[in-house]
């Protein structure tokens, strides 16, 4: 009897390690490999950022290369403008001046005309002159005659002095205006011509630009390609992360299975059995950023230990992506725990642990943004609210 007392252990441990190995052996494969993805993930998320951060810079010299060129192009467009209205300003100076000239030329034939008036009645005096004044008088009929034709020499005279006096005038007005419309043609002319100097330097300005704006332009896009390269091998390494993370939980699960999973806490409807952490929360558990918030987020100084809700067996320790450094534990009853963004982890995956022991420590790792303990209850797998449990 006492051998056969003896004999059954060592067979019953036998058999136990002949089902246990093959299994251990395929977790330690998938978890090797999911630290593999991990890191190459982890490596290709920091290869993006810098490819998002050189994309931001190239964009941000493009944006300064572009709105100099928008400063020129308007410089160039005032320039435009401003030659446009100067050889407008040209054109009606030119046209002014035209007209100034033909009004000369009609006064000038008018004031021909008048003299050539002038010296006739002239000519007609002299001849009256030299014919000698008892000549006149002989040759008048009557003396009325006589005064009629003194009266008529006189009025000849004044209208003849009042064409010159006019035209003398319009020669003058002439003169000035002729002189305003050179003065200004010549203003004209100096816009014009500071106008198209304007346009030209600018035109070689915009010239010289135009190919760092290109090389820009080039490196904006062989960054942006690059980016998205770097997120497609992202995604890539994302979704065989889950393929393994499933695998992974199926190997929990078929164990939780195979151990019967035991009774959950005794003390669930109470709460935790220790707090994991001490302090207030900073965020709920619900929806947040368009996704579901699954824990609630304990702020906490880095280094903090962070304790067992309740009693059970580590299930996870170690990198879980977004979560960082995580530990879960399975409680019994399909009741888990989970522990993110740990600093460091203080147990390991198959280790008992009582409510209240330290697990890890608070940190910031994983999707973080500051030292904080992110607390999980799972309910056969799925996230409840854990606060009425803390």
């Amino acid at each position: 009897m006492r051998m056969t007392r003896l004999r059954f252990p060592v067979v019953l441990l036998a058999a136990l390690l002949t089902t246990a190995v093959p299994a251990a052996r395929a977790q330690t494969s998938n978890q090797d490999r999911e630290r593999q993805l991990r890191q190459e993930i982890q490596e290709v998320t920091g290869a993006e950022a810098a490819a998002q951060q050189t994309l931001a810079e190239i964009r941000a010299r493009k944006a300064e290369v572009d709105g100099r060129v928008a400063q020129l192009d308007a410089q160039l467009t005032d320039a435009q403008t401003r030659l446009i209205d100067a050889q407008a300003e040209a054109d009606r100076q030119t046209r002014a001046l035209d007209a100034a000239q033909r009004r000369l030329v009609a006064a000038q034939d008018e004031l021909d005309d008048a003299v050539e008036k002038v010296q006739a009645s002239a000519a007609d005096m002299y001849r009256s002159a030299r014919r000698g004044a008892a000549f006149d008088y002989l040759t008048v009929r009557r003396p009325d005659d006589l005064v009629v034709g003194a009266r008529y020499l006189d009025r000849l005279n004044d209208d003849q002095q009042r064409t010159r006096d006019r035209i003398a005038v319009l020669r003058d007005e002439v003169a000035a205006e002729r002189q305003r419309v050179a003065d200004a043609l010549g203003r004209a002319d100096a816009a014009a011509t500071e106008a198209q100097q304007a346009r030209d330097g600018v035109a070689a300005l915009r010239t010289e630009i135009e190919p760092a704006r290109a090389e820009a332009s080039a490196q904006a896009e062989a960054e942006a390609r690059q980016v998205e390269t770097l997120g497609a091998q992202r995604a890539r390494a994302e979704q065989e992360l889950e393929a393994v993370s499933a695998a992974i939980a199926e190997e929990l699960r078929a164990a939780t299975a195979a151990s019967g999973g035991g009774p959950p806490p005794q003390s669930i409807a109470g709460g935790c059995d220790a707090r994991p952490v001490g302090g207030g929360l900073s965020s709920g558990f619900g929806m947040r950023w368009g996704r579901l918030h699954a824990g609630v987020d304990v702020p906490a100084s880095t280094g903090t230990p962070i304790r067992a809700c309740w009693g059970g067996v580590v299930r996870i320790a170690g990198w879980q992506s977004g979560y960082g450094n995580t530990v879960v534990i399975d409680h019994g009853g399909g009741v888990a725990t989970l522990y993110a963004h740990q600093s460091a982890i203080a147990v390991s995956v198959g280790q008992s642990v009582s409510a209240g022991t330290v697990i890890g420590y608070v940190g910031s790792t994983g999707n973080s943004t500051g030292p904080h303990l992110h607390f999980e209850v799972r309910i056969d797998g799925n996230p409840v609210d854990p606060a009425p449990y803390l």
